[in-house]
């Protein structure tokens, strides 16, 4: 304990020699207007966005009385909520920046938010890895490498999209804008790939991912050669290391998101450190992840069994109230597709009279969830319940109607 004490206050005062400096951290690329900016436009794509985990990856502390999701703060914590400059992450754990000598760090304990704890995380190597060097290409907009500043903190529009503003000054002219839809199925898969792939950039090879990439431009232009691969991730590494080979580590990176036991790459962990053991949740249980009051009353909120009704059966891909629209837009992605075709893993000679192509060897572990169209709360209802009329839907359902929308 008196060990665990020193190293609070050696913490702290680290903290605290730096809490007076201005956030340096603010600056980054030339020619990026912000998600605010976009929202006069498109206030609907603004609000879905605001609530995804993108939008919430970086947070202020200090301006957003909500960021810090972590609610125990002990004496065996070595820093204070006061001391806390951002929350990183709003989905699986927690983890909190410092801001010492105008550089911004991870500080040594990590929140688990489905659990409701803190994570064990080493405490003696917390300040040899600087986020500014190490995360900020992901998890900001506009990074600038010669300042290692950023124009807007989270994953915001203008990661997808590109810098918007000769977009917003032109009026919305869409030639000065990127919309991912409209690119080549390769040039919009690299958009992704920036963050959920391995590289370095090319100019420096200092920093983890593609300094400079424009969503719109070729990767390739601007990553390393990925590093070598995970243990047991050897199913797409073959060892060609061009573009194609990072589509396969992409599509293994992808068939991971409902693992209990994936990982963030460069910091080697995202979901806790208690977790040994791979499994693949169910999608009830990966939105419990975030909705977690919701899913530990299962029934109460759906009138359902959790082992009879999956979340998805009403949730996905856009319910809509009758007269107003629901829709967050990241849930939109369903992990477990598209499936891609068996070759774009494995060798044509190994599949060669060969059944590979099931969901269970391609890792995606979930069958598509599969709806006509976007449904409203009572069509949702009917579209299990097909002997059953919208009378009767709208009789079983006015008391839950309000409990989908989201909190």
């Amino acid at each position: 304990m008196k060990g665990n004490r020193r190293m609070i206050l050696a913490v702290g005062l680290l903290v605290l020699a730096g809490a007076s400096l201005a956030g340096a951290e603010f600056g980054g690329r030339p020619g990026y207007a912000g998600s605010d900016a976009c929202r006069r436009c498109h206030p609907e794509v603004y609000a879905q966005w605001r609530l995804t985990p993108h939008a919430r990856m970086l947070v202020d502390a200090k301006r957003d009385p909500t960021a810090v999701l972590a609610s125990d703060f002990n004496e065996d914590i070595p820093f204070q909520k006061d001391q806390i400059t951002y929350s990183v992450g709003s989905h699986w754990v927690q983890k909190y920046l410092t801001r010492i000598k105008g550089v911004l760090y991870v500080l040594p304990k990590y929140w688990n938010i489905p659990a409701r704890k803190w994570e064990p995380y080493s405490i003696w190597n917390w300040m040899e890895q600087p986020y500014n060097v190490y995360c900020d290409g992901c998890h900001t907009v506009g990074f600038d490498p010669a300042t290692k500043s950023f124009f807007e903190p989270g994953v915001g529009c203008e990661a997808c999209h590109g810098p918007g503003q000769k977009h917003v000054k032109s009026g919305g002219r869409l030639k000065e804008i990127v919309n991912p839809s409209k690119l080549t199925e390769d040039r919009a898969m690299m958009i992704c790939m920036a963050c959920h792939t391995d590289g370095m950039d090319k100019g420096s090879e200092t920093f983890p991912f593609p300094v400079g990439y424009i969503p719109g431009k070729d990767i390739n232009d601007y990553f390393t050669e990925f590093f070598m691969p995970k243990p047991k991730s050897k199913s797409w590494y073959w060892g060609s290391m061009d573009f194609y080979e990072r589509r396969r580590m992409w599509y293994f990176f992808q068939s991971k998101f409902y693992s209990t036991v994936r990982a963030c790459e460069v910091c080697g962990f995202d979901r806790g450190a208690t977790q040994h053991v791979e499994r693949f949740m169910t999608r009830s249980e990966y939105c419990g992840t975030c909705h977690k009051k919701r899913y530990e009353r299962f029934f109460e909120h759906s009138g359902h069994r959790p082992e009879n009704t999956e979340c998805t059966d009403c949730h996905i891909p856009k319910m809509a109230r009758p007269g107003r629209a629901y829709s967050i837009h990241d849930h939109k992605f369903d992990f477990s597709q598209p499936r891609p075709p068996c070759a774009a893993c494995h060798d044509p000679k190994e599949i060669a009279g060969k059944t590979l192509c099931t969901y269970e060897p391609a890792g995606y572990h979930l069958s598509p969830v599969k709806y006509p169209r976007e449904m409203t709360v009572y069509e949702a209802c009917l579209f299990c319940h097909k002997n059953k009329t919208q009378s009767w839907a709208r009789q079983v359902t006015p008391e839950l109607v309000d409990r989908f929308i989201v909190e």
